[in-house]
């Protein structure tokens, strides 16, 4: 997905980056250029992309079976021309082996791309690497299995979590996400795939129709 920055405060009262925009009402998902550029006229400073390993290099790609829309030099060279905005990696392929050919290809542009790990093992090589505190996304965790105790022991920049998971945040001290919503949810960031969300949410309190924001708010949330 493609996405870009709310700020949000957390329940503790701390500042949390959410990530929102990343697609059109014809199509989420999209990873390509004109998503990024859109994404980034909306005011978004964060911005998470799909990536997968082809041969020697990353592509932008959410679906393996479709056509790719964009390579990693095609978005190094959207880096080069845009300055501020940066990138959520989430790699479909192996993680680290992912990670590596960015560091070598990212060059002066390594401290805009925030690496997401999926193990707690993947923390000290990643940061070996040269990157950034990462974000620890839960996703591909079994649900009861989180290991919150020692996430909390590391300085992530975040901890992001599927939003029926929640309930999880109460026992996280890192700033918290929800994902995939499209819908503010007071208290979270949130990663969404509807890029036009901040500018909709500085104009209002938006309602919550959906039935994961719904239950969120019934519940103390």
């Amino acid at each position: 997905m493609v996405a870009a920055v709310c700020s949000l405060p957390r329940r503790s009262g701390r500042t949390a980056c959410g990530t929102c925009g990343g697609g059109y009402p014809s199509g989420i998902y999209a990873n390509d250029e004109a998503s990024l550029d859109a994404a980034k006229a909306n005011g978004f400073k964060l911005i998470e992309l799909d990536f997968a390993q082809e041969g020697d290099t990353l592509v932008l790609q959410h679906d393996l079976s479709k056509p790719v829309a964009m390579s990693l030099d095609d978005l190094i060279r959207w880096l080069d021309r845009n300055p501020g905005p940066k990138i959520i990696t989430d790699i479909k392929s192996d993680n680290l082996a992912g990670l590596a050919i960015l560091k070598a290809a990212a060059g002066d542009h390594l401290e805009r791309f925030i690496p997401q790990i999926y193990s707690l093992d993947e923390y000290t090589p990643v940061i070996a690497m040269g990157f950034q505190a990462p974000i620890f996304t839960v996703y591909r965790i079994r649900p009861g299995e989180e290991p919150v105790a020692e996430a909390n022991k590391l300085p992530l920049r975040a901890v992001t979590m599927p939003a029926e998971r929640y309930q999880l945040a109460d026992r996280v001290t890192h700033p918290v996400y929800l994902h995939t919503l499209n819908e503010r949810v007071p208290g979270f960031g949130l990663y969404t795939d509807f890029r036009l969300c901040c500018k909709d949410w500085r104009q209002s309190e938006v309602g919550c129709r959906s039935a994961p924001i719904r239950r969120l708010l019934r519940n103390g949330g």
